[in-house]
């Protein structure tokens, strides 16, 4: 979901300004809703993307740019090795 996300935000950002907002909203909307009737992620996963990409909003550019670069390894390690991989990463950050 959070690779579906980017993507969204990166067409948003390249498109003409209507149109990429437009794009943003309601491809976010159609996707998160397919994702979650296919059984692919739960509605929970969904609201937490959500917020979090609304979050990232809220630093200047160079800030948020380096938390989503961060989230990536981040989510990663927190799903290979659960908790300890999440603090460990925390620690290492």
């Amino acid at each position: 979901m959070e690779i579906v996300f980017e993507i969204l935000r990166e067409a948003g950002i390249r498109l003409p300004r209507p149109a990429g907002q437009a794009v943003s909203i309601v491809g976010a909307l159609i996707v998160g809703q397919a994702a979650v009737q296919a059984g692919l992620v739960g509605a929970a996963t969904v609201i937490v993307v959500a917020l979090t990409g609304i979050a990232s909003f809220t630093l200047y550019y160079g800030g948020g740019l380096a938390i989503r670069l961060l989230r990536f390894p981040m989510m990663f390690l927190a799903a290979s090795l659960g908790l300890f991989g999440l603090i460990s990463g925390v620690i290492f950050w």
